[in-house]
């Protein structure tokens, strides 16, 4: 509530004057947010439609994050997010999956967006150097070889910045039959 009150310029207790409680302004907020996330994309097959959706989609809620703990709390959801899952899981269905393979192939690429915000886009900027990164210096072959390789191939820079569209691509096409892959 401090931070949606602190992004409106008032008090956190001044909300409540306009809405019915917390969780119907939590809700509020959730609808107008959801309202943001694509549903009608370009793309000639499904495959096609899914990656521009869930690319679409993590490249929007990367400017809303605060969001994201909102939703992560597992209590409310917007009806406007429906139209999202709902042509995304219509994409799924028409790429020749089953209903509940659909709905678990939806679920998988919402969480990946998901964890990746949270893990690669802190809610509070960090300083640097992080513990993460301070870290990951000292990872030594004898204690973690597979970890040093990477860190030998790569020279020693760190991970794309944002590889959410590259996973997004892996996943959808472990998820995809065959012929219908991004």
């Amino acid at each position: 509530m401090r931070t949606v009150a602190a992004e409106l310029g008032t008090a956190a207790a001044s909300l409540y004057r306009h809405v019915d409680g917390r969780e119907a302004l939590l809700v509020a907020i959730l609808e107008q947010v959801a309202a943001g996330l694509p549903v009608a994309v370009p793309g000639e097959s499904p495959a096609a439609r899914l990656l521009a959706r869930f690319a679409g989609a993590h490249d929007y809620m990367a400017d809303h994050i605060w969001v994201l703990h909102i939703l992560i709390r597992g209590e409310l959801v917007a009806h406007n997010a429906f139209f999202f899952a709902d042509a995304c899981v219509a994409d799924f269905l028409a790429a020749g999956l089953a209903p509940t393979e659909a709905m678990s192939a939806f679920r998988s690429c919402w969480y990946l967006i998901l964890g990746e915000l949270l893990a690669e886009h802190p809610l509070h900027p960090v300083r640097h150097p992080t513990q993460r990164a301070r870290l990951t210096e000292r990872i030594t072959p004898a204690q973690f070889p597979a970890l040093a390789r990477y860190r030998a191939e790569a020279g020693g820079r760190p991970p794309p910045p944002d590889p959410s569209h590259q996973a997004l691509r892996a996943l959808l096409s472990a998820l995809l039959p065959d012929g219908d892959r991004p």
